[in-house]
């Protein structure tokens, strides 16, 4: 805790929030998404963001995954053996921005302020966080105060979800966590952490766990002349994806939570070469699925689960014999609401806001984030960011233009932040405040 009342702190905070300030973290949160950063080329916001924190004169290195791609660790050494804090936040993007017929808004390069929303690739999901961190240490540090414990920034590579498969392969597809388990296996951690992925401004205390599965169905091919002497894989991929759609009922009601729900996506079918349609049907045909539950099932549970399925499915349709392969696994987690973090995420929602954040519905447990990770690893955290609200209200990271964050949901989530850090790592009053 500080060694100042409460409210005179969060007075000294807000004050720190000025015009000044405000303009540098719209700018920042602009310059940020012009910076393309899909996966597999994360060179140049790592290395923007490392400038920025060492502008606030915190300690920043780079720290190399893999040669071209490294996480930035950015930390402000607190004056005594106090609580740490976490400000962790993913460079890449889901896509490049080079994909054809992609919204506007989506471009990193068209990058717009309309009033009071930021659009671009990335913007929500999650660049705009690191501006926000950026404000949070800019209003302790204006405030005059400074942490008993270390307050560090991880911008990590990697953390969208891919996995290599197939012809799939390179840094383009590493991914699913993967800057943030080499932090976590190289010491960076700490006693709390907080994730700005777009939450809405809600609080998400757990994820679900994920496993990306290839169900692999096989056939012998044919010329098109003699097609009707194959063994048709693809047909056979098409009966296992349609028996699977209708198993996705009974696999989430096999897996109740009361915050989390369980889903499959059928995210993709692979058969025959497209430059050549001449041999069919195809030898091979794969169904890619994702699996979402809650961390009460193991993965193994869910692997011997959907084994079980399909052998069943085998059982009564011997043709429809099956491989399953998984190939990307993500162990959910859930912490309580008595964590110091919950708890102080709470308080200072509150005193912005004046009420309690609310919590997300139970399908964005789905949505994975590094939080995981980091709690195989000890460090209870929590999701909560400025992005994923719409224009219209609805949840959402984009709308009809592209992907987009609120101004104000940028200015309330660092106001949000600072306040959260300030409890967490026992800031206190050390020094007069910056001009």
């Amino acid at each position: 805790m500080t060694d100042v009342p409460e409210s005179s702190l969060a007075e000294r905070l807000d004050a720190g929030l000025d015009d000044a300030l405000r303009e540098e973290l719209v700018t920042m949160t602009r310059e940020l998404v012009e910076i393309p950063s899909p996966t597999g080329e994360e060179a140049a916001i790592a290395a923007y963001v490392l400038e920025r924190f060492r502008g606030l004169g915190l300690a920043a290195e780079l720290q190399e995954v893999e040669p071209g791609r490294s996480n930035v660790v950015a930390r402000w050494a607190g004056r005594d053996n106090g609580p740490s804090l976490l400000f962790n936040g993913h460079f890449d993007t889901g896509m490049s921005g080079r994909e054809e017929g992609l919204p506007f808004g989506l471009r990193p390069q068209a990058t717009i302020v309309d009033e009071d929303w930021i659009y671009g690739l990335g913007v929500s999901n999650m660049k705009v966080a690191f501006a926000c961190y950026y404000g949070a240490i800019r209003l302790l540090q204006k405030a005059g105060l400074e942490p008993s414990g270390d307050l560090i920034v991880a911008g990590v590579v990697g953390e969208t979800e891919k996995a290599p498969i197939n012809q799939h392969s390179g840094p383009t597809v590493r991914a699913g966590g993967w800057g943030t388990i080499y932090a976590s296996y190289h010491g960076v951690l700490a006693d709390a952490a907080i994730i700005g992925e777009p939450t809405g401004l809600r609080l998400q205390t757990g994820n679900s766990s994920y496993v990306y599965a290839r169900v692999r169905t096989r056939g012998a091919s044919q010329h098109t002349w003699s097609k009707e002497r194959g063994d048709d894989a693809m047909a056979k991929a098409i009966l296992v994806l349609d028996a699977l759609r209708q198993w996705e009922t009974a696999f989430e009601a096999s897996h109740p939570h009361p915050r989390m729900g369980s889903r499959i996506g059928f995210g993709g079918i692979a058969a025959g070469n497209a430059f050549q349609p001449a041999v069919n049907p195809p030898r091979t045909a794969d169904v890619f699925l994702d699996l979402r539950f809650p961390p009460t099932a193991t993965i193994m549970d869910v692997r011997r689960q959907l084994g079980g399925f399909l052998a069943d499915l085998r059982r009564e349709s011997p043709e429809l014999a099956t491989e399953l392969t998984l190939y990307l696994c993500r162990n959910g987690y859930e912490i309580g609401d008595d964590e110091p973090v919950v708890a102080a995420m709470e308080a200072a929602h509150g005193e912005v806001f004046g009420e309690i954040p609310g919590r997300p519905e139970r399908y964005r447990y789905d949505v994975s984030a590094d939080t995981s990770i980091l709690h195989e690893f000890g460090v209870p955290a929590i999701t909560y960011g400025p992005g994923g609200l719409r224009r219209d209200g609805g949840r959402s990271v984009y709308d009809e233009h592209g992907e987009l964050v609120s101004i104000e949901n940028l200015l309330t989530c660092t106001r949000v932040y600072a306040r959260a850090a300030a409890r967490l790592t026992g800031a206190a009053h050390v020094a007069p405040s910056a001009p």
